[in-house]
């Protein structure tokens, strides 16, 4: 019993020692363990793992700390960009213009800032504006013009539309009823209204439609009756014809140069062949020559759009200032290059010529006009 007593008291020490080894290599084993989940959390949270560091050496309240990130360069930030892809003309409706960037064959576009839209029609209609005598009946918009200001540019553009270009059109009866949206020519929704502010507004909604939701901040309509008296408050406008026209009495020969007088002016921008295909198209281009002289002339004395609007204004309609917005636009360039139109082919069909856009084209005269083309991240 001896023995066993001396021996059992040896054994004391011994499993002292080896029972403080085991609680050793336990917290060793756990401390490990604590730095393996640290590092592989910080891993997950986007934290270099290089940036760990043995727990044992933190403070007590290194658990509730965290890493900040690096911030990402200009160019990371570049490439983080939502980039909505452009795949058909539809796509740009599918959220605010002003809103987001559009990725359209490999580049990338931004809305202009600065961009103003305002639409003017001419209506095939002689006498001074007064209610239209029923719902259907007033009259077609033969001449459509999209104006866009640009003020951070200092420029402007203007885009020609053709009067018999297919849109969505809101049908209505005589009494003024809706009855159905179908696609027609566009110069028809001017005619379901009241010729006067409600054919305006739908004729807005229409180009709206063309354009897949492009915002339009006013509009002037002048029927054009009244064309002959705005043409001669500033003085006629000159131009060199680019077609012959005979219209009664008047005579105008191509390439012989000329200061249109107000009955030259009608007959210049109204006459066509209806009996000749496409004859639209070709007076159209006639338009887009007579906008563009009118337009050098008043931004070169911004008075004389004071002088058009005493003169035409028993033939006007219109939810903007002309005279101030010639004002405003006075320091703006504007030059034909930038007198832009559809491109599309006409037929016939249902007994009427039809004018279809072409679709790549409009996405990118779309982006021409009123989109800013973004350098790539490689530049």
């Amino acid at each position: 019993m001896g023995y066993q007593g001396e021996n059992r008291g040896k054994q004391q020490p011994n499993m002292i020692v080896r029972t403080l080894i085991v609680i050793l290599c336990a917290l060793i084993t756990a401390g490990a363990l604590t730095t393996v989940l640290v590092v592989i959390l910080r891993q997950q949270r986007g934290v270099r793992t290089e940036s760990a560091t043995v727990t044992e050496n933190m403070p007590e309240n290194a658990s509730a700390q965290t890493v900040k990130p690096a911030e990402p360069s200009a160019d990371e930030k570049q490439d983080a960009r939502t980039v909505r892809e452009i795949t058909c003309v539809g796509d740009f409706s599918d959220e605010k213009w002003s809103e987001g960037i559009v990725g359209y064959r490999g580049k990338q576009y931004q809305y202009k800032s600065g961009l103003q839209n305002y639409l003017f029609l001419g209506i095939d209609n002689d006498d001074v504006v007064k209610p239209a005598e029923d719902g259907i009946s007033g009259g077609q918009s033969d001449a459509i013009f999209l104006v866009v200001t640009d003020r951070s540019r200092q420029e402007i553009s203007v885009i020609a539309i053709n009067r018999n270009t297919m849109v969505p059109v809101d049908v209505y009866d005589r009494d003024g009823n809706y009855l159905v949206q179908m696609d027609l020519q566009i110069c028809l929704q001017h005619g379901y209204g009241d010729g006067m502010k409600l054919s305006c507004i739908r004729s807005v909604d229409a180009v709206n439609r063309l354009f897949k939701g492009i915002p339009i901040s006013g509009y002037l309509s002048l029927n054009m009756g009244g064309l002959a008296a705005l043409n001669d408050s500033i003085g006629g406008v000159e131009l060199t014809p680019i077609e012959s026209i005979k219209r009664g009495d008047v005579v105008i020969t191509k390439g012989k140069p000329v200061t249109l007088n107000g009955e030259q002016a009608y007959a210049y921008l109204r006459t066509r062949d209806v009996d000749e295909f496409a004859s639209a198209n070709n007076r159209l281009l006639r338009q887009q020559q007579y906008i563009v002289a009118v337009m050098e002339k008043l931004l070169a004395d911004p008075g004389k759009a004071t002088r058009i609007y005493e003169e035409g204004s028993d033939y006007i309609v219109a939810s903007i200032d002309l005279p101030k917005l010639v004002k405003d636009a006075k320091d703006m360039t504007f030059t034909e290059e930038r007198m832009y139109s559809l491109t599309g082919e006409t037929e016939f069909k249902d007994d009427f010529e039809q004018f279809h856009a072409d679709e790549d084209a409009l996405i990118q005269l779309i982006l021409n006009v009123f989109y800013e083309e973004l350098p790539s991240s490689g530049a």
